[in-house]
């Protein structure tokens, strides 16, 4: 009789549905998932049956013949998405599964450089499982073969937006700029399908696709700055920059920053949005005009109202003047910010002044040096540095170039013209 009450007990404080996931409850493509008492629990999605351990027993284990695995004695939160789950206790160590296999591991990262993920210190994570298509902003559409598996991450109170991958380095090194060149402090955030969702305490909201294949980043995959449709052999061809972020509209009634998004097809568009609301959530597809209200039963947490108000962080846009220009010119590097594609050159000679728009991506980590590849945006016209710029572009719109980011400078790296070396006063 004891053990009947205690499991009742337990499945009472399961969640009878799931609509806007917590940092413990979560929603994959196919099911639904819960944390009690410091253990994982699922039920088929939409079902409405009772939740059971996760097999075996409702906490990661190893695989066979992995004996480096440390098992978890509890689980405090969760994250969920497409065919992935990642589980983390209060020491902050990730576990990682497939829900297909519900083969764990704790390893990350490429082989030679594979450890243990942690997510200490972070405010906020959302899993992302994409195994869908994207269409760049050319409307060019690029399968996936294996998925992308991207875990992303506030940092700093809202102020950093961050990201791991299994295939890369084991920790949340990559960043993302946040919106309005970071000047946005996101108060919640969700991911699905590589789409993210960040709002801010006053209920502004945005979303962007964003992984590392699809800002450039890739090494494997071939990029073109040139803006075109394509198709036959060139179709593989990725336009870049990727998608930048767009502005939700606003929810006309109360809700708060508990947010959500949720896949529900295969392109782009395939994105439902959902906040909690007074019982009730608030909900649209991604590119929709006006959100809609489904009540439910009241929850336990809906989470923090908005108030109307938030936070911003000031620019960190720099103007950087070259300790030496191209034969003749001096260059100035405005609005340059190594998170927060694009900047601008300045080419000043005797008889012109051309601003040239420098958009970049790749791989920016959090100590470095690091390189980051771009192109400049070639004006029309021809005559003075319209028409040199057009030679050293093999008469293309753009100039791909490269820029080092070292502790002291930005180095502009572009044959057969010498490097052109911007000092900075500090780091990224």
């Amino acid at each position: 009789m004891t053990v009947l009450v205690l499991l009742g007990l337990t499945l009472t404080a399961l969640p009878s549905r799931i609509d806007v996931p917590t940092s413990t409850t979560g929603l994959s493509n196919l099911y639904e998932l819960a944390i009690d008492d410091g253990k994982l629990w699922w039920r088929p999605r939409g079902s409405g049956a009772a939740f059971t351990l996760l097999p075996p027993d409702g906490l990661p284990i190893a695989k066979p013949k992995t004996p480096s695995f440390t098992p978890p004695k509890r689980v405090d939160a969760l994250s969920a998405d497409g065919n992935n789950l990642v589980a983390w206790g209060s020491d902050g160590h990730v576990y990682y599964t497939k829900l297909d296999t519900l083969e764990w591991t704790e390893q990350w990262g490429p082989v030679g450089d594979r450890a243990v993920l942690s997510v200490k210190g972070l405010d906020a994570l959302a899993m992302s499982h994409r195994m869908i298509p994207y269409e760049d902003l050319d409307g060019n559409v690029h399968p996936v073969d294996q998925g992308v598996t991207t875990f992303y991450a506030l940092a700093e109170g809202g102020r950093s937006l961050r990201y791991a991958d299994p295939w890369l380095p084991p920790h949340f090194e990559r960043r993302l700029c946040l919106p309005e060149r970071n000047q946005f402090v996101a108060a919640g955030l969700s991911a699905s399908a590589s789409t993210i969702f960040v709002m801010d305490r006053s209920g502004r909201s945005f979303t962007r696709l964003a992984d590392f294949d699809t800002v450039g980043d890739d090494p494997l995959l071939s990029y073109s700055w040139v803006r075109e449709k394509r198709s036959g052999l060139r179709a593989e061809i990725r336009s870049l920059p990727g998608e930048p972020w767009r502005e939700q509209p606003r929810i006309t009634g109360w809700h708060t920053t508990r947010i959500a998004i949720v896949q529900t097809g295969t392109t782009n568009a395939s994105r439902e949005l959902r906040v909690q609301g007074k019982d009730g959530y608030w909900h649209k597809p991604i590119f929709a005009d006006t959100w809609s209200f489904t009540a439910t039963p009241p929850v336990d947490d809906p989470g923090l109202p908005t108030d109307g108000e938030a936070p911003r962080q000031p620019l960190a846009d720099q103007t950087l003047t070259a300790s030496a220009g191209w034969p003749g010119t001096s260059l100035t590097l405005k609005n340059f910010d190594p998170v927060c594609s694009p900047a601008t050159l300045v080419i000043t000679s005797k008889n012109e002044t051309l601003e040239l728009e420098l958009d970049f991506h790749g791989g920016l980590g959090l100590v470095g040096p690091t390189m980051l590849k771009g192109t400049l945006r070639l004006p029309p016209g021809k005559g003075g540095w319209r028409s040199k710029l057009k030679v050293m572009a093999a008469g293309a719109s753009h100039l791909d170039v490269e820029l080092e980011l070292v502790k002291d400078a930005v180095i502009l790296r572009r044959q057969p013209f010498v490097d052109v070396r911007f000092p900075r006063p500090s780091g990224p």
